[in-house]
């Protein structure tokens, strides 16, 4: 681009010393047509001796030129069509966990009774709705058959991708179907966001607070107003307890570690840091933290994905809810993202089989 502009610029310099030419000698037309003639022959070699144009053979090629060039070659041999590429199969499942206690009786029961967590904290929510007319056992049977009706309708697309062994929430897979079913009843029941918040955060208070009293946790008079790391030994108290009663198969807090070849973590990564003093300090000075927590294969994770299929960010949520409820007796409110990560490469675009839960919060501290 710079040499044609060096070329033009020759051009219109020369161009008015001709001009002058022929306005001082011209005697006639025949005369000014001859020298005009003559002027263009002396500037065009001019112009090859002053720029060097190069000759076609070495010419670079422009982007114009490779564009049209493969598309002359795909139009002639044909190019690969990755469109038509289809999916591969999914992974055959591995077998059911099975959840156990101290968490299995609070998380869900097999007769979907208000006994268990989630299903008590539905019926209150309910009855603190304005429009609610119900008592509360009318409320748990209407849940009760409404959970059952979507459990009977989603069970043989569940079965088909994950086979349970035995029908009762202990199963991992029948677990799965059962959060679907009492999701999507909360759903129609909870038709207002503001209702759907109070009840997802609900469930964190009352399962942090039953594992409180069961010894499970450390007391909430641990937590100091204002410190995240005041709730670390908490937080990770949740978590292994969510991991030894079989919801999930493990959990990481932070970004994913430096791997070596062999796969296994690096010798030299940097220590997992939670939260330090610089964050205690950003969180009393008004600003907000971030902190990522991974959840391995949870319990749940088939019935999010279909919610999250079915166009709705309204899913089954245990840990990330519990975690919450750490933080607020630090007097520290959080809202958090639920992405669903597929950590292997697969050559194949339209292969996607995510087996970890990403919570991703921002924490500040409550006004």
């Amino acid at each position: 681009m710079m040499l044609i502009y060096a070329r033009l610029l020759l051009v219109i310099s020369i161009a008015p010393l001709a001009v002058v030419s022929w306005t001082v000698n011209s005697s006639s037309r025949r005369q000014v047509v001859h020298e005009g003639v003559a002027w263009i022959g002396k500037a065009t070699t001019g112009l090859l001796v002053v720029s060097g144009i190069p000759s076609q053979a070495q010419a670079a090629r422009g982007a114009a030129e490779l564009d049209f060039e493969y598309y002359i070659r795909s139009a002639v041999s044909g190019n690969k069509r990755e469109g038509n590429v289809l999916p591969s199969l999914s992974p055959t499942p591995a077998l059911p966990r099975t959840l156990k206690e101290p968490l299995l009786s609070l998380l869900l029961n097999d007769d979907c009774s208000a006994s268990c967590v989630p299903i008590a904290t539905l019926v209150q929510t309910i009855l603190q709705s304005r429009s609610n007319t119900q008592d509360s056992n009318e409320i748990e049977r209407n849940i009760q058959q409404r959970l059952r009706a979507y459990r009977e309708k989603a069970r043989k697309s569940f079965y088909a991708k994950a086979p349970w062994e035995n029908a009762l929430v202990s199963d991992q897979y029948y677990f799965d179907l059962t959060s679907y079913a009492l999701w999507r009843t909360a759903a129609d029941l909870l038709p207002n966001f503001v209702d759907r918040d109070r009840f997802i955060r609900g469930i964190g208070r009352d399962l942090l607070n039953n594992m409180q009293e069961k010894g499970l946790l450390p007391n909430k008079s641990t937590a100091i107003r204002g410190s995240a790391t005041s709730t670390i030994p908490s937080m990770q108290a949740v978590l292994q307890t969510f991991t030894s009663s079989g919801f999930c198969r493990d959990y990481r807090i932070g970004e994913a570690p430096v791997l070596d070849k062999k796969g296994k973590i690096a010798a030299d990564a940097p220590p997992v840091i939670i939260f330090d003093d610089l964050d205690d300090d950003a969180l009393t000075s008004g600003a907000s933290i971030d902190c990522l927590v991974s959840v391995l294969e949870p319990a749940t994770l088939g019935a999010s994905l279909q919610i999250t299929g079915e166009q709705s960010r309204f899913g089954p949520d245990f840990v990330g809810a519990t975690l919450s409820a750490v933080w607020e007796q630090a007097d520290l409110t959080s809202s958090w993202e639920v992405f669903f990560v597929d950590p292997e490469y697969r050559p194949n675009p339209k292969d996607y089989f995510p087996n970890e839960q990403l919570l991703q919060y921002t924490i500040s501290l409550k006004q």
